[in-house]
């Protein structure tokens, strides 16, 4: 069993569609992880169809509606496209983010950890990167000026909020300062999904955190 889901306000934007790209992945790889929280999302998607169904119709113009008609009628069937298969080296990795790996891999960047960072297609700015910590090895210190969402795919890690271990969803902790550190055994493997860059808070964060937030490192 997970300790650490996803808050419900999250999952009830991810069910009626209002999380931007980035988070949404995030809430995705958490739910193919965590049964309990697919069947969360599947008692809200019901709930939301029991309230529009006890909604009145509203009535269409009849403009509207011809125009609706014309786009159907353009609209051309296409068989449900099929799952990627994961690539060589990413076994692991949940069907979600398959398509986001296509021609990526891992860059060592500063501070010793692993990196990829995944784009968006649809216009979304927040940054989306996955991380992999050796054991024993963590991120600087730092701390956030937006929000911050983590979902832990192998592996886990361990700051000052708590201990997240695989399916785990954790919210960032805002202007408090944290030092994730990868749990012993193998590796850990984390999505990260910010809204602005982070801010370092060691001793060399002054000099560093300009490059941080132009993305050089």
């Amino acid at each position: 069993m997970n300790r650490h889901q996803a808050p419900d306000e999250l999952l009830l934007d991810f069910a009626t569609g209002a999380l931007p790209e980035g988070p949404a992945l995030a809430v995705a790889l958490h739910a193919a992880l965590v049964p309990a929280t697919r069947s969360a999302l599947a008692r809200l998607a019901a709930m939301g169809g029991s309230l529009l169904e006890g909604q009145e119709p509203e009535p269409l113009g009849e403009a509207v509606l011809e125009l609706a008609l014309a786009r159907l009628d353009r609209t051309q069937v296409e068989a449900a496209p099929a799952l990627p298969l994961p690539r060589t080296g990413f076994e692991w990795a949940p069907s979600p983010l398959a398509h986001y790996l296509d021609g990526r891999d891992w860059k060592r960047v500063f501070g010793g950890f692993e990196r990829i960072d995944l784009p968006l297609t649809s216009g979304d700015t927040h940054l989306v990167s996955l991380l992999r910590l050796q054991p024993g090895r963590g991120l600087p210190a730092h701390r956030h000026v937006a929000s911050e969402y983590t979902v832990v795919l192998q592996g886990g890690y361990t700051d000052n909020t708590g201990n997240y271990t695989s399916g785990d969803f954790a919210v960032g902790p805002g202007p408090q300062e944290h030092e994730p550190i990868a749990d012993p055994g193998g590796p850990c493997i984390a999505l990260i999904v910010l809204e602005k860059p982070i801010v370092l808070s060691g001793p060399w964060g002054r000099w560093l955190n300009p490059l941080v937030r132009r993305g050089w490192i």
